[in-house]
């Protein structure tokens, strides 16, 4: 008998004590409070999110926590009145959590955060009015299928919708999407902006309209880059929103149009398309100029995403969660440009949440690590052997140590006296990690 907004206040509440329950046991209380409120209401994400003006979701393989954070923080800053997932509680009981908490009556914005399995799940209910789009790459194949098969999934659910979607240009993979979207904007890195490590795995080679061989005019790495097909029209398309000039000094400083420069506290250069991804949606809802580069330049990490994280004997360590291989190789590549010796922890599972098969690290370019001075690197997780038997057959001359525990993986890299270390852990592992890491 409880109707509107007396049900919606009843929804919040309900979702309020259970997440208090949760952490009371010890849980993060993301997602428990969504999946009581379906047992009450299988429709009750549509139900919360339905006096919203704007829903932004924000996917891609790599880097959609972070771009998604990136932009949660900077409205923040800004004063904004507005619901975001800035947990990573990404699928639909998450979703339906960060309605249901977040939300008052008076909140029109939405910046959602999306697992790439979700996208079909979670539009069951709602349907957001722009979709940010930053890269493909092959993930947990157990889960998602061949990037063809996801891609195609998510047109699917593109499909007459009327959803601005926000891409990357640079990736052929996202630039399919394009036929899907109503008044479409692209982004991207010109050809002379940066110079990318080469991280390999070129995952884009064919034409996804005819099937014939793409021809690239420049990579920035992996298949991002300049494109073309050599029989029909697909191609890079022409971007608004462009990077012209960045450097990585280790912190990121780029400018946008040649005419915005933006000074940030990230590190990585992977992240310019994470924070250019951030901009473009920031520009299309808006926001002013120098409240967008006051939030993205005030921006730290916290969440495991090149977090940086000082210990009691004075090192430094960068953790840096990394699910397949592109984003493995962009983890490995961060020590590039660190010239004292340092030390790895690498952390593996192979939980549900992980994706079962683990043979993506045999598609892993480890041979980076032999350009850094590496004395020692521990291997932890649920197949921390695996990954010390790959290491291996990449031929490294450091020291390798195989601890299955976290804790005593962390305990063991704390032990070292180096400057620098870099960890390295995978989904179901980063949570841990990065609390024995901040203990």
């Amino acid at each position: 008998s409880i109707k509107g907004e007396n049900m919606l206040g009843f929804y919040r509440n309900l979702a309020k004590l259970t997440r208090t329950a949760s952490k009371i046991a010890g849980k993060k209380g993301t997602d428990l409070p969504g999946k009581v409120l379906r047992k009450v209401n299988d429709n009750v994400l549509t139900k919360l999110a339905s006096h919203f003006d704007e829903i932004v979701f924000v996917t891609g393989t790599n880097g959609k926590t972070t771009t998604s954070n990136l932009i949660g923080h900077t409205l923040k800053t800004a004063g904004e009145n507005f619901v975001n997932n800035f947990e990573g509680a990404n699928m639909l009981d998450g979703i339906i959590s960060t309605f249901a908490i977040q939300a008052k009556n008076d909140t029109k914005l939405a910046i959602i955060e999306i697992d790439e399995g979700s996208i079909r799940r979670v539009m069951k209910y709602i349907t957001p009015t722009k979709f940010v789009i930053n890269n493909f790459f092959r993930d947990q194949i157990d889960r998602f299928g061949e990037i063809d098969t996801l891609i195609a999934t998510i047109g699917e659910q593109l499909e007459g919708k009327n959803i601005q979607l926000i891409l990357n240009s640079d990736d052929p993979f996202v630039a399919r999407l394009s036929k899907y979207g109503e008044d479409n904007i692209y982004f991207g890195i010109s050809k002379d902006a940066y110079k990318f490590s080469d991280f390999g795995i070129s995952e884009s080679k064919f034409c996804p309209n005819c099937g014939m061989e793409l021809i690239y005019d420049h990579v920035h790495y992996s298949q991002l880059g300049f494109y073309h097909c050599s029989k029909c029209d697909f191609k890079h398309r022409d971007v608004k929103y462009e990077v012209t000039n960045a450097t990585v000094e280790p912190f990121i400083n780029m400018t946008i149009n040649e005419d915005t420069l933006i000074e940030t506290k990230l590190a990585g250069d992977y992240n310019i398309y994470n924070l250019l991804a951030a901009y473009s949606l920031l520009k299309e809802l808006g926001l002013q100029d120098e409240k967008i580069k006051y939030g993205l330049e005030s921006y730290t990490a916290t969440n495991g995403r090149m977090q940086s994280i000082s210990l009691a004997s004075g090192s430094t360590v960068l953790l840096n969660l990394a699910k397949n291989p592109a984003g493995l190789n962009a983890s490995l590549a961060i020590a590039n440009s660190i010239k004292e010796e340092i030390n790895y922890l690498l952390v593996l599972n192979d939980n549900g949440a992980d994706g079962i098969d683990i043979s993506w690290i045999w598609d892993t370019d480890f041979d980076i690590l032999n350009e850094q001075k590496i004395n020692n690197i521990v291997c932890s997780g649920k197949r921390a052997k695996e990954l010390a038997l790959r290491l291996k057959y990449s031929g490294l001359n450091a020291n390798v140590v195989v601890l299955e525990s976290i804790s005593e993986a962390v305990e063991k890299l704390k032990s070292y006296k180096e400057k620098y270390a870099i960890a390295i852990p995978n989904y179901t592992a980063l949570v841990e990690t990065q609390k024995e890491l901040e203990k």
